[in-house]
């Protein structure tokens, strides 16, 4: 079943007028070892029409609402957990209409350039710390030379990906490994099958 646009307008819409008051991630207690867990219920290989059903669930739970960006940004604010409020954004990537990516942003709701105290290289070690204590404490650190430090971690089919984006944001990224080499192959297979030609 194919999602037209102005119904999925619609949908995250109604994520708009409700408020976020929830403490922290609100992991459930299955998400700590399963290996395509993500957080708030969401995983990945979760299809996207239960994608939308849930997350209209959590918006009527007050967990969270639309993000800036229009209908492809959904907000969880952390309260109470850092030394300031942070928004916590994200929208899945769909492949075959079950989720294959994630990419999550962190800031501070405190950011200016000026507010030194509140920008990402301040918030980075905090946001880490969580992951570590919820997805387990075996990051490993790679240099990248457009990035900088990405922290990472793989277990199962789940990789996740921790990095400062910029001076305001924090960047995770989590993708299912398993899509991702299929993709991989078969990109590999169509460019193979174009040099025959």
């Amino acid at each position: 079943m194919r999602i037209s646009l102005p119904i999925l307008a619609l949908l995250l819409l109604s994520i708009a007028f409700q408020g976020c008051n929830s403490p922290g991630f609100n992991f459930s207690e299955n998400d700590g070892p399963k290996s395509d867990s993500l957080f708030l219920g969401i995983y990945l290989g979760m299809a996207q029409k239960d994608f939308f059903d849930h997350c209209t669930e959590l918006n009527k739970q007050q967990k969270i609402t639309q993000g800036p960006g229009g209908t492809t940004s959904v907000e969880h604010k952390i309260k109470g957990v850092y030394d300031g409020d942070v928004s916590m954004r994200f929208f899945p990537t769909f492949i075959e209409k079950k989720i294959y990516e994630l990419p999550v942003t962190y800031t501070y709701d405190s950011w200016a350039p000026w507010n030194k105290e509140f920008s990402a290289v301040a918030l980075f070690p905090k946001i880490l710390e969580t992951y570590k204590s919820i997805y387990g404490d075996d990051f490993k650190v790679i240099n990248d030379k457009y990035q900088g430090k990405i922290y990472y971690k793989m277990d199962g089919k789940r990789r996740i990906n921790l990095f400062i984006k910029d001076d305001q944001f924090v960047q995770a990224i989590f993708t299912d490994m398993e899509v991702e080499k299929r993709l991989q192959d078969e990109f590999e297979k169509s460019q193979s099958e174009k040099s025959m030609n």
